[in-house]
This record gives structure tokens, C-alpha cells and sequence, in this order.
């Protein structure tokens, strides 16, 4: 009997391939994961630095909203209070009193921001002329850090060496704009400036500005560290000068043109590197870069050496290629000797089952012979007729899940639909459109939540409208109803980013949003202003509305509940009553 070599049972082929394979594939993954790991780090190592100057980024540009934002809001409200510009040019005494008016606000919202140096509105050129006359007022921080206001006239404005920056330059721009870097002897500073211009009429009227201590700036940016080696430092968006602490000694400065760009230089010209970094050279030091733009215009960078950045990364790729290349050497030896063995029948059935993988049951598989390939093949033809049968139950199943997905969906939506219309409904009231009594229970049982959660602050505006039943008995009930609604719009236009609603038959309550609650006093103005026009428009009480307004400030020391603060304003608003009933020469029971 001839005696059967070691390789002919197919079972051992197999199980010899599968050992082989396994150490061969092992080396592929080692390589593999040492690109990945090789890719990975430098993404990880890009990644943190784009993010750590990111963060920077923030914080700086937090502080630069806050300027914007400031000069902003102080343009909006003197741009309000300018008259028609015939008027403006020719009587300083309304100038002077918008000056008087602007000071506290001025100081108000800028003297918390250290970054500060100088505030300022100064009267255009245009309206004054440049004569020895203070138009305007300049707020600069002294060596305390607290305002200290300094003369300035019309005509220093036509000779400050600085004027193209802070005064010219957003003038000729039409908008609010960020200032280079300058150099002001007047506070022997280095600063840069957020200047917006007031026009009307096309004319220049006024510029409102705050001036940033460029050097604090710098010093604060020069001070923030990356890992050991790292640094960050600004420069212009067209990088023409990089800002050192040589710029602020006046020594000699440089811009991109002396650094050697090596990997991504047209990350240069963008805005932010977002996750990569750019490699360079600058005084033979191989380094890299990552850099975003601020709000100025100006750019953060952030450098670091390149070995400090990608070490781990190189060491860790240098170990993984050698061993990934001494696998590959000793395992590829070892396949290369065993495919040599593999027999028909099994690449038949391999073939065959990649072609099952990609859904194509019609393969060509080899004779069910009595030998371990004609067992396989056997178990891989029941296998394909009961995934057959498989597939296309599951495709009828799935099928009628779709549909009965599909209706449960449409009912679903239309159950929603109905619910929210249903909840705009209940809480509306249907005469003036304002919110109703619900919508004040809930959000009222709110606002106790918040008071014993201690968040609340707010204020409550009790409204009653007088002479309801007056009119109503002398008017009829239509024109009762015409009274309520002209009522609900002065309010709602009085505060139209507050809740109003209607609690009773002639009672409503106002609770002021964040925005007009910080601003109360300038919505209860313009709640008198539009009730006194109103009163001027009729001595009939018949025909005109009259509203009596009683209002109160939630106070955390004595306020344990709404109700609290609510019974005050009703106590306020009643005291009110009486005195527009005594104006009105009304008196009685029924007056309303």
C-alpha cells in the first residue's frame, strides 16, 4: 500500500494554509498599523495644535466682540438721538448734550474690559470744522487703570499724526473697522482701534471708537506657552509683518518672506489651518506653523520645532516599518512554498464564495465527490438554496413592515399636527391674540420654580384698561371688545420682545424678556409715551384707551413667590388708577 505523504489529506492543506495565513496577514496588519499609527499621530499631533490655537483664538476674539459689540451699541444710541443735520451743525448745544448724555454710558459699558486703553466719540470735521473746541469726549486709562478724560479740540484732529488710522481711515471705509497697529505719543502706546462712523444724510457726523493696548495684547500672546518649545505670536493676514517684542523696541521686524516654506505653503493664504500644520524653515530651525484668523483681521500663529511636534511619531514609525519588514520577508517565504499546493477544487470554492458574497447564487461549484472538497461543496449548494428561500421571505416581510411603517408614520404626523394646533388654541386669547390665562398659570408656576431654584429675576407690569364698562354701557360691547384689542397692541408695540397677556376682563400682565428687563425704564417710557399720545388724541374717554400701569422688580431678600411680587404691582397699579380717575374727573363705583 502506498504510503500517503503529509500534504495529501486536503483537511491539513487547509489547516497548514490557515496558519500560514494567519502569520501572513499578521504582517500585513503590523504594516498597516504602522502607516495608520503613523497617520494617526501626525493627525493627533496637527490636530491638538490647530486646536490649541483655536482656543487662544476665542479667547481673544471673545474680547474683541465685546469691543465691537460695545462701540456698536453706543453708535445705535447716538446715531438715535442725532437730529436732521441743518440742525446739527448748527447748534452746539444739542451737540454738547448728547456729549453730557453719552459720558456714564460710555464709561458704563467699557471701564471692566482691562484690554482697554482709550475711549472716545469725537464730531466730525465735516459738522465742527477744525476749530480750537472741544467736540466730543476721550476717556484714556491712567497708570491706576482708571478713566481719566483728556482735551482733545477739532483742530488737534486735522494735525494728529494718527489721525488716518482711528479717524480718516473708517470715514473713507463707510463702516466700522478694525485699525492696524499705531504708535500714539499721546499715551505712548502702541494700539489698534475699533472706530465706526455715524453718517447721515451721506455726511460724516460723528466716530465712535475704543482704542486696545496692542502691547498688553502682545505681551498677554507672548506669554502663552505650547508644551516646552511651543510659542505663539500675530501677524497680518497678508503676513507682511510678524509682531515680536522687537516691533513694540522699534528693531528691525520681518515678514513671510523669510521663512522657507517646505509642506502645505498654500495653507498660507487661508484664513485657519484647520487640522494640519505648515512645515518651514527660518534660521535653519525646521519648524511648523498652525494659525487662525482673529476678528481684527489679524492672525494668531502658533509655532513649535518639528522634531518637538512629530518625535513620537517618527520613533514609532521607524519600529513598526523594520518589524513589519522582517515579517513580510520570513512569512512570505513560507506562502510562496505553500500555494504551491493548493489544489483546483478549493480555488473553485473560494472563487465560488466571493462570488456568494457579492450576491451572485448562480456559481459553479466543484463534484460532490466523498472527500472533504465534495462535503464542502455538498454544504455550500444546501446553503445557497436556503439563502435563496431566506431572501425572499425576508424581502415580503420587509415589505410589510414598509407599509405598516408608513401608516403608523402618517397617523403619527397627524396626530402631532392636531396636538400643536390644539396648544397654540389654549393658550391664545381668541379677542386680542395675546397669551391668555393658561399660558399666565404656567409660566407663572415657572417662575416659583425659578425662585426656589434661586435664578429668578424679573419684573411684573400689572395693566388695567379704565373706563371698560363706561364704554361698554355707553358704546356697546363691540366697541368694549375694540378698546381691549387697541389695549393688547400698546402694550405688545411697547414691549415687543416681551409676553403679554390678558388675565381677566380689562386686567393684563406684562413679564419683561432678559433683553427688556435690562432696559425696563426705556419700555415703561415708551409705554407712557404711546398712553400720553393716546390721551392727547381724544377728550372723549369714550373714544381713546387709557391704561393704568402699576409695576414691580422681583426683590431675592423679601419675594418668596410671585404672587409676591405681583401683589405690588396691583397695589401700584391701583394707586395709579385713582390718580388718572381724579385727572379724568371720574369718580364712582362703575367707572371702570
Amino acid at each position: 500500500m502506498k504510503k500517503k505523504s503529509f500534504f495529501s489529506s486536503i483537511s491539513r492543506k487547509l489547516i497548514l494554509l490557515i496558519v500560514i495565513g494567519m502569520f501572513v496577514l499578521a504582517a500585513i496588519l503590523v504594516f498597516i498599523c504602522a502607516k495608520l499609527m503613523s497617520g494617526m499621530l501626525t493627525r493627533d499631533a496637527s490636530a491638538h495644535m490647530n486646536l490649541f490655537c483655536q482656543e487662544k483664538g476665542e479667547d481673544i476674539d471673545k474680547e474683541l466682540i465685546r469691543i465691537e459689540d460695545a462701540v456698536g451699541s453706543l453708535a445705535k444710541w447716538t446715531s438715535s438721538k442725532i437730529p436732521d443735520l441743518k440742525t446739527f451743525k448748527e447748534d452746539t448745544k444739542t451737540r454738547d448734550a448728547l456729549i453730557d448724555d453719552v459720558d456714564d454710558l460710555i464709561t458704563f459699558m467699557t471701564e471692566e474690559n482691562d484690554v482697554i486703553q482709550s475711549v472716545y466719540i469725537h464730531y466730525s470735521l465735516d459738522i465742527t470744522g477744525a476749530v480750537a473746541r472741544q467736540e466730543g469726549v476721550y476717556f484714556s486709562r491712567d497708570d491706576d487703570g482708571n478713566y481719566k478724560e483728556i482735551p482733545f479740540t477739532q483742530a488737534e484732529i486735522a494735525t494728529d499724526p494718527v489721525a488716518d488710522y482711528w479717524y480718516y481711515g473708517p470715514i473713507k471705509a463707510g463702516k466700522a473697522v478694525w485699525t492696524k497697529p499705531y504708535f500714539d505719543g499721546s499715551v505712548d502706546d502702541h494700539l489698534i482701534s475699533y472706530v465706526q462712523p455715524i453718517f447721515r444724510d451721506g455726511t460724516p457726523v460723528a466716530i465712535i471708537g475704543i482704542d486696545v493696548s496692542f502691547t498688553r495684547l502682545m505681551k498677554a500672546v507672548e506669554k502663552i506657552r505650547y508644551n516646552d518649545t511651543g510659542y505663539l505670536y500675530l501677524k497680518e493676514a497678508d503676513g507682511s509683518v510678524h509682531y515680536h517684542e522687537a516691533f513694540l523696541k522699534k528693531e528691525e521686524t520681518h515678514g513671510d518672506e523669510e521663512d522657507e516654506l517646505v509642506e502645505n505653503a498654500d495653507l498660507m493664504t487661508a484664513s485657519k489651518t484647520v487640522d494640519e500644520v505648515i512645515r518651514y524653515n527660518y534660521k535653519d530651525g525646521d519648524r511648523v506653523m498652525a494659525f487662525v484668523t482673529l476678528r481684527n483681521g489679524m492672525k494668531l500663529v502658533l509655532c513649535d520645532s518639528y522634531n518637538s511636534i512629530f518625535r513620537e511619531r517618527d520613533r514609532a514609525a521607524d519600529i513598526m516599518v523594520v518589524a513589519t519588514f522582517a515579517l513580510a520577508v520570513v512569512f512570505a517565504l513560507v506562502a510562496a512554498i505553500m500555494s504551491s499546493r493548493i489544489t483546483d477544487p478549493l480555488r473553485k470554492l473560494t472563487a465560488a464564495a466571493t462570488e456568494i458574497s457579492e450576491g451572485n447564487y448562480d456559481v459553479i461549484l466543484p463534484p460532490e465527490k466523498d472527500d472533504e472538497v465534495g462535503e464542502l461543496s455538498k454544504a455550500f449548494r444546501l446553503a445557497i438554496d436556503k439563502i435563496r428561500a431566506r431572501e425572499e421571505d425576508n424581502k415580503a416581510l420587509v415589505a410589510a413592515k414598509d407599509r405598516r411603517i408608513e401608516k403608523v408614520s402618517e397617523k403619527m404626523k397627524q396626530q402631532q399636527s392636531d396636538l400643536s394646533e390644539m396648544k397654540n388654541l389654549a393658550y391664545s386669547d381668541s379677542l386680542t391674540n395675546v397669551k391668555n390665562k393658561t399660558a399666565y398659570d404656567d409660566t407663572t408656576g415657572y417662575i416659583d420654580e425659578q425662585i426656589k431654584a434661586g435664578t429668578a429675576e424679573f419684573a411684573v407690569i400689572m395693566c388695567d384698561l379704565n373706563y371698560l364698562k363706561i364704554i361698554n354701557d355707553t358704546l356697546g360691547h363691540q366697541a368694549g371688545d375694540q378698546a381691549l384689542k387697541r389695549a393688547a397692541k400698546i402694550l405688545c408695540q411697547s414691549f415687543p420682545m416681551s409676553t403679554v397677556f390678558r388675565i381677566g376682563g380689562d386686567e393684563f400682565v406684562v413679564i419683561p424678556s432678559g433683553f427688556e428687563y435690562k432696559k425696563l425704564e426705556e419700555r415703561l417710557d415708551a409705554l407712557k409715551f404711546m398712553l400720553d399720545e393716546e390721551k392727547k388724541s381724544s377728550d372723549d374717554i369714550n373714544k381713546r384707551v387709557s391704561i393704568s400701569v402699576g409695576c414691580a422688580i422681583f426683590d431675592r431678600e423679601k419675594d418668596k413667590t410671585y404672587n409676591d411680587v405681583f401683589e405690588r404691582a396691583d397695589k401700584l397699579m391701583y394707586e395709579g388708577k385713582q390718580i388718572i380717575h381724579a385727572q379724568d374727573g371720574i369718580a364712582g363705583r362703575d367707572r371702570g
